[in-house]
């Protein structure tokens, strides 16, 4: 190797050591107080979705329940819980639906790795990690719609479930878009493009919020009306609603709140905050990778930051009062 090629190398290397070295953590100028564990979890987290967490001895965590005693299937991901109902799915495509008392209610196998899933009444609707949607009928075993979408080959890991809204299925597909099905017709409604990145462009946020339907992107946050549709083209990690009014966390670092049809009524920096997830309750919290807790007032005037235990490095879920990371829990009721 010449000696021009090896320095050529040598300088390449610095610049890159030099490059990560440098990279800028957040740090607050002043920190309120500390938060420490509240106690462990009977087993570490494995796996997280946007409804809830499976934990390693199956037991699951879920948005409205927290932890509960119900344990799915060994090697199963918990997908959703709906009126006391247990959704779970298998790496092969089997699902089983589980009452709260941890009784078997359906089961079968679509052969089809599962993405997201929810349901209501006896209709399953189905968003396949293939970007196929699928309706499907679990008392009468019927598939009602089904509908493959373009290919997509990478896809972040926070993927909404479909919604029901009245007589309409949401999906939210994995190629950026919302496909709204008539659960009457078992026809395509509307299709309505929220994002159309080539990768990661799949739909991780999906609600209603003041007669609007309100959905997201990595990328683009989207509000829907009959008469109108509102964008933010922004880098989004969380989104939480709050009566008729949105809190958009940033990857920049910045806390955006917005109304439903996306004005921006007032923001936030946090220079270098890397967020991970938010919570809301008597405030709204975010969760900051690099080990701290963020507390906003809801009028997002007044902000306090909390020390947590440690930096964020495995698998959290968070419920309306607690934060669960790892294997262990606190209550927000008990920052000081």
């Amino acid at each position: 190797m010449s000696n021009i090629l090896k320095s050529t190398i040598f300088v390449v290397l610095l610049l890159l050591f030099a490059g990560c070295s440098s990279k800028s953590l957040y740090e607050p100028a002043k920190v309120a107080g500390y938060v420490s564990f509240d106690g462990n979890l009977p087993a570490k987290i494995v796996d997280v979705t946007r409804s809830g967490a499976t934990l390693e001895n199956g037991q699951i965590i879920t948005k409205t329940k927290g932890l509960i005693d119900v344990k799915i299937e060994k090697d199963y991901r918990f997908l959703s819980f709906v009126d006391n109902k247990i959704i779970s799915t298998s790496s092969t495509g089997n699902i089983v639906i589980k009452n709260f008392d941890g009784k078997q209610l359906f089961s079968h196998d679509f052969k089809n790795i599962v993405a997201s899933a929810n349901l209501k009444n006896n209709i399953l609707a189905i968003v396949f990690a293939n970007n196929k949607l699928m309706v499907y009928d679990i008392k009468n075993k019927q598939v009602l719609f089904e509908k493959k979408l373009d290919d997509i080959y990478a896809v972040d890991a926070r993927m909404a479930n479909p919604y029901f809204l009245g007589k309409l299925i949401v999906f939210p597909a994995l190629d950026g878009r919302l496909v709204i099905v008539s659960s009457v017709t078992n026809k395509v409604v509307r299709d309505i493009v929220v994002s159309s990145k080539p990768y990661f462009n799949n739909v991780i946020f999906l609600s209603v919020l003041d007669n609007r339907l309100v959905a997201a992107t990595q990328n683009r946050v989207v509000s829907i009306s009959p008469t109108n549709v509102a964008y933010m083209d922004i880098g989004v990690k969380d989104i939480i609603f709050l009566g008729e009014r949105i809190f958009i966390f940033t990857k920049d670092g910045r806390i955006i709140l917005a109304t439903s049809n996306l004005k921006s009524l007032k923001e936030k920096k946090f220079k270098f905050a890397n967020f991970s997830t938010a919570i809301y309750g008597n405030f709204v919290y975010v969760i900051e990778k690099n080990g701290y807790l963020i507390a906003v007032d809801k009028d997002l005037i007044t902000s306090n930051v909390y020390k947590l235990p440690d930096p964020i490095e495995s698998l959290m879920f968070t419920t309306s009062d607690t934060l669960y990371y790892d294997d262990k829990y606190f209550k927000l009721n008990k920052v000081k």
